[in-house]
């Protein structure tokens, strides 16, 4: 009960970079201007990648993102200042709303409660122009 009002009340989205930001094909390290942190084990990431998937509906981008972006071909990493690390490695391609996003998640589950304030990404490939998403919460099996 108290991680649906935490979602309810603190619950949402931050758009990490104000401008659209450009990954190149090594690390790229990103000092964090407010902290993130998760409410639930599900938080993720998501990078737009809209311009390298054309697909026209979902089930097509389902088929596509792997072929794009291969697996362990992006991943990152959230460092606290006190020394708490989380790595994102599960990977999944997702088309909504006409966007075409990867959504980066930890396969141990999210540390919860954590200020991270460093990200670190890697890419196998350039990713131009695009937007960096922070989302805190996944919504817990219970909900419809």
């Amino acid at each position: 009960m108290m991680t649906l009002l935490k979602i309810l009340f603190f619950g949402g989205a931050s758009l990490l970079t104000p401008n659209a930001i450009d990954l190149l094909d090594t690390t790229t390290l990103i000092q964090l201007v407010e902290p993130i942190s998760a409410i639930t084990e599900g938080a993720a990431l998501e990078i737009d990648v809209s311009q390298y998937i054309h697909a026209d509906n979902d089930e097509e981008a389902a088929r596509e993102f792997p072929l794009v972006f291969p697996e362990a071909c992006v991943s990152a990493m959230l460092h606290s200042k006190f020394g708490v690390s989380v790595y994102l490695d599960k990977v999944e391609g997702r088309a909504i709303d006409g966007k075409k996003l990867l959504r980066l998640s930890a396969s141990s589950g999210m540390v919860a409660g954590v200020n991270f304030n460093r990200l670190e990404l890697h890419v196998c490939k350039e990713i131009r122009h695009t937007a960096l998403t922070w989302y805190n919460y996944d919504k817990p099996a219970f909900l419809p």
